[in-house]
């Protein structure tokens, strides 16, 4: 796609993202195979089953969870991470204020898969209007409904008011802060619960863990009798988040967020003239690629647009979205290096974020400031 015809489609088009793991990274790994192996427990023996499923949540809680504790100039790969999702923040916000339509609604959906704090860290040094759907100061509760407000600013003499764009941010899949209390979720800004449970795992040994391997059967293996994961699984249950199986869904207070968002990111993409951005995320998920799919072939209005990571990774997105959509585009790096490489630029090798947002901050300059807007 050439970025005169983004800029057609983003100056009058209600704007959407969908982000994965992918954009987490340096700071967090992807999931790799974690998801195919928890899928895979209920075909073992029962005995096996829960030390499995433990050696498992512990490499998941390890991996992606409590790294979170150590955000931070220290922690490897975090600040270049951060520093992508502020440059994203910065430049989409300046696109929604310079673009030239005053009739579409200036929010900016992030609907997201990642459980991990960036955006919200990202947001504190960036300093642009932001909507996570918690309401309150002192105990903060999430609510969907909060997600309906936009924010208008008005002149101090002439009284002329504006609506200034705001980023909503959806976490589909749960948050590391999020935290039941009495049925309501809460923000758990400080990480107590990922302190709680890292003292319970303390309370045992690695050799109390089968060795975590690729193959689950060489896990199951290792599994010894002697040892109770009770503690561990109780702790680890109380994670508002959405865990890595194909089963999406098993705790009553999350269900009730889960169904919700789900159901706001479809009614998102069947609004008129609606653009998603696909980005760091795999569609290895069948309830958002159902989602998608459906979107696709009853909103002609709607255009998806994915972010292949590599060449190679096309074929994969064509197989899971079924390539036969004209509102869907599935951007390679030599496809949009072939299409918009001037004299003496380089060749885009990869589509991390990084690379991502070289696209948007070039879009920006094609989109001039519109004076007397509003």
């Amino acid at each position: 796609m050439k970025l005169e015809t983004l800029k057609d489609y983003v100056q009058s088009a209600n704007i959407n993202f969908l982000i994965g793991s992918g954009l987490s990274r340096p700071f967090l790994p992807t999931l790799g195979n974690i998801e195919n192996q928890l899928s895979q427990v209920k075909d073992l023996a029962c005995e096996k089953r829960r030390a499995v499923v433990a050696t498992l949540f512990r490499e998941y809680f390890k991996r992606v969870i409590e790294p979170n504790l150590n955000r931070g100039e220290k922690a490897n790969g975090y600040m270049d991470t951060l520093e992508n999702y502020r440059v994203f923040l910065r430049t989409w916000n300046s696109i929604i204020h310079n673009r030239c339509s005053s009739l579409r609604s200036k929010q900016i959906n992030l609907f997201s898969t990642n459980i991990d704090l960036l955006v919200e860290d990202a947001v504190e040094s960036v300093g642009v209007e932001f909507n996570d759907g918690f309401i309150g100061s002192i105990k903060p509760v999430f609510n969907e409904a909060n997600f309906q407000k936009t924010i208008r600013k008005e002149s101090i003499h002439f009284h002329n008011s504006s609506e200034l764009p705001v980023f909503n941010l959806m976490k589909m899949h749960g948050s590391i802060n999020w935290r039941d209390r009495e049925g309501y979720l809460t923000n758990d800004f400080n990480l107590s619960l990922i302190e709680e449970t890292r003292r319970v795992l303390e309370e045992f040994t690695d050799k109390d863990f089968p060795k975590y391997s690729e193959d689950i059967a060489e896990i199951a293996k290792q599994v010894s009798e002697d040892v109770d994961f009770s503690a561990f699984l109780k702790q680890y249950q109380q994670f508002q988040i959405v865990n890595p199986t194909k089963r999406k869904f098993s705790q009553s207070v999350l269900d009730v967020h889960f169904y919700e968002l789900m159901r706001m990111f479809s009614n998102n993409l069947e609004k008129e003239n609606t653009l998603l951005f696909v980005m760091g995320f795999s569609f290895a998920d069948e309830h958002i690629r159902s989602i998608v799919k459906r979107a696709l072939k009853t909103n002609p209005t709607l255009l998806v647009i994915v972010f292949s990571y590599s060449d190679k990774e096309v074929t994969t997105f064509k197989k899971y979205l079924n390539d036969d959509s004209n509102n869907l585009m599935i951007i390679s790096p030599s496809s949009y290096s072939d299409e918009n490489r001037k004299e003496g630029d380089t060749r885009v090798e990869k589509f991390d974020f990084k690379s991502i947002n070289t696209v948007f901050t070039d879009l920006l300059t094609m989109i001039p400031i519109q004076f007397g807007d509003d």
